[in-house]
């Protein structure tokens, strides 16, 4: 007893635990802290600069998928001469030192003398560097430093009582590696709006943190559990997860026992348990855990859902038939979903016990809940009547940006407040005019996959969703794209009247003919108005595309090669480009036929020789309407004799020219001069 205080500790177990009883707050809170005080014994620190999963079909021969963890680019950072915390430059100010950085490096690879290279540069009024001594003398004496996030960054850290675990992934990304898709991407983050205040280094896409005591083997003790998952979209259409099916769950390995007596026999004596013992068992199961703080955070979700490019005749994995038949029996007007937005509230827990099977029984009743709640968001989201909520978000948005932007940059500087001022300028006719025209571009739009249907002919609907998925590179092309698709509608469906019933006798018979009467009568209309409508959709989307100033979220990569044995083999970046060529070269006319082998720039011109299987040929790039065009093309057969690499190029001796275009080669009549530069390119 000691000022009316009483302490009293216990010895349990051979001196190894103590109990203390005390009524002096300010021991027992020294006594709690004692813990945390402790020095760690064990710290694991794991990078990972990026990392990448491809999901391969290896019996149809093609990339289904891939999933990359990818690093941030490039970050500058400064610190105090003498302090250790580095904080980042302004967006503007990193590409100015990182153009200027490539200079000096440059410099160095050309330069012989040390003495001869400039190493300090000023950098207009504000900035001045030095990359010898990675130093900054202007605005402020700083040292500076050229890093970047890592894909994966981990952290461990151990004492006897108490372990800490950190974990970030900075970027995650799906990309559906399939052709003809409308969604080359299937789940990434969303890009952050251009704003004044925006950070030069985005924030981890997933970061969790962990801080767990062990102060018990009966349970474990939990003072921080929180997990963070930034802004992100999802664009799912239906043949990308029917084939993800098929590779993950192949039909021949889930048929036999999917109605096995085993588990048959489970599923019976399930439904004969009382619910009283199925509650019970469930309630009992797995250790309970004690959480102080639990905290998941808010998620925003941007969903984009297709079922086009789904012929009626494909197959459909063990699994799939019940969500491609509701899906089917909805009508393809009334699936098609774009950029309809979910935000989902945070879930947070203080001071109780759970297992984890009742932690995960109350994610998944608090989540269902959040998305029932706004599954009005998804009705006023289908492109049938132009996604009016998705329209009304981004009015609010543009006119927030119209005053906002101006004053943050006014708070910065006169500089930043003419940036602030054009970026919300820019904000609010992308979001109103462009908003405006891209609402009336999904509803024409999806009036003319409904009329396309109407033509009963499966080859123009496919041809149709591919030119419709080729995004355009600006208005230009566009506005060429849909005249080419008025003017192809028209010959279509006039020369449609005439080649439907033969090809249809030619197949069935005089059923046959009949039918291809009857679908060249329905073309002749159809048609023309396909090729209306989609001229007026892609007019609509070239002014939204032309006044949106969000950035687009790309393929990492290309799809790989699989050579026609199907090993998978180490991914070639030129290999895949290549491929991805011969699939657009005249609507896939060759890639059905022929085995990508090679291909290579050809000098002083846009144009590109591609070698398969079966032949070479000579193509060019149309810059307005964005798609190759074949020159000439010539089969190993019609060579004389193989290939000859000259000082000049490739030397190749014809039998008999199909097509010449004048001017561009040397040599004789049946011969023909490719100037090749690069000398591996040409072997």
């Amino acid at each position: 007893m000691e000022n009316d205080s009483i302490h009293w500790v216990v010895f349990l177990d051979n001196n190894q635990r103590c109990l203390l009883f005390t009524d002096d707050m300010s021991i027992a809170t020294n006594a709690l802290n004692a813990v945390e005080l402790e020095r760690f014994d064990l710290d694991i620190v794991l990078s990972i600069s990026s990392i990448g999963l491809s999901l391969v079909d290896d019996i149809k021969r093609k990339e289904v998928a891939y999933t990359s963890l990818a690093s941030s680019g490039v970050v500058w950072e400064h610190r105090k001469v003498k302090g250790k915390k580095h904080r980042a430059f302004t967006h503007a100010q990193t590409e100015i030192i990182e153009k200027t950085y490539q200079a000096y490096q440059n410099q160095i690879k050309a330069i012989s003398d040390a003495s001869a290279i400039q190493s300090c540069f000023d950098l207009g009024k504000i900035l001045e560097v030095d990359f010898a001594t990675m130093t900054c003398s202007r605005p402020f004496k700083r040292k500076i430093r050229r890093t970047f996030q890592p894909g994966v960054w981990f952290q461990l850290k151990t004492s006897p009582h108490q372990k800490q675990i950190h974990l970030k992934i900075n970027s995650v990304q799906i990309d559906n590696q399939m052709i003809d898709v409308m969604f080359p991407v299937v789940l990434a983050r969303v890009p952050p709006s251009r704003s004044v205040m925006a950070e030069t280094v985005a924030k981890p896409f997933c970061e969790v943190s962990i801080a767990q005591r062990m102060t018990s083997p009966l349970f474990t003790q939990f003072k921080y559990l929180a997990v963070l998952i930034q802004e992100f979209h999802v664009k799912v259409e239906l043949p990308f997860v029917f084939a993800v099916l098929d590779v993950l769950f192949p039909a021949a390995e889930m048929s036999p026992d999917l109605y096995s007596p085993e588990k048959y026999e489970h599923d019976a004596c399930i439904v004969h348990e009382t619910l009283t013992t199925t509650v019970k068992s469930q309630s009992t199961g797995g250790q309970r855990d004690f959480f102080d703080h639990l905290h998941l955070s808010p998620i925003k979700m941007h969903l984009s859902f297709s079922l086009s490019g789904m012929d009626s005749g494909a197959s459909v994995p063990v699994g799939g038939q019940v969500i491609h038949l509701f899906l089917q029996s909805v009508g393809v007007t009334l699936t098609e979903v774009q950029d309809v937005v979910f935000r989902l509230a945070y879930m947070e827990r203080l001071n109780q016990w759970m297992s984890w099977h009742q932690l995960m029984q109350e994610m998944i009743i608090h989540y269902r809940g959040q998305v029932i709640k706004q599954l009005y968001v998804l009705v006023l989201g289908l492109d049938v009547i132009g996604n009016p909520f998705g329209l009304v978000v981004g009015l609010t948005k543009g006119v927030e940006d119209l005053f906002y932007e101006p004053i943050q940059g006014a708070i910065e500087g006169p500089g930043e407040f003419a940036e602030g001022v054009l970026l919300g300028v820019t904000s609010f006719m992308g979001k109103t005019v462009g908003g405006a025209a891209g609402a009336v571009s999904r509803i024409t739009g999806t009036i003319g996959k409904g009329v396309a249907a109407l033509t009963l002919d499966e080859e123009y609907q496919k041809r149709r969703r591919e030119a419709m998925h080729r995004k355009p590179a600006d208005g230009i092309e566009s506005l060429a794209r849909g005249g080419k698709g008025i003017v192809t509608g028209v010959v279509d469906g006039v020369t449609g009247v005439f080649l439907k019933p033969i090809d249809g006798a030619k197949e069935e018979g005089v059923e046959g003919f009949f039918k291809g009467v009857g679908k060249g009568m329905v073309g002749l209309v159809t048609r023309p108005a396909s090729g209306v409508i989609d001229f007026a959709s892609g007019s609509f989307d070239a002014v939204m595309r032309a006044t949106d100033a969000t950035e687009e979220v790309e393929r990492y990569r290309p799809s790989r090669l699989i050579d026609a044995d199907g090993v998978v083999r180490p991914y070639v970046k030129r290999f895949a480009e290549g491929a991805k060529m011969l699939q657009e070269l005249e609507k896939g006319r060759y890639a059905k036929t022929d085995l990508y082998i090679a291909h290579a720039n050809i000098t002083g011109s846009k144009s590109l020789l591609i070698a398969t299987n079966k032949r070479i040929m000579h193509v060019t790039r149309n810059d307005i309407l964005g798609h190759l065009k074949v020159d000439w093309v010539h089969t190993y057969d019609e060579l004389s004799e193989p290939p000859v690499l000259t000082p000049k190029g490739l030397h190749l001796s014809v039998k008999q020219e199909k097509k010449r275009v004048l001017g561009m080669f040397g040599g004789g009549d049946n011969s023909k001069v490719v100037h090749i530069n690069c000398q591996e390119q040409a072997e």
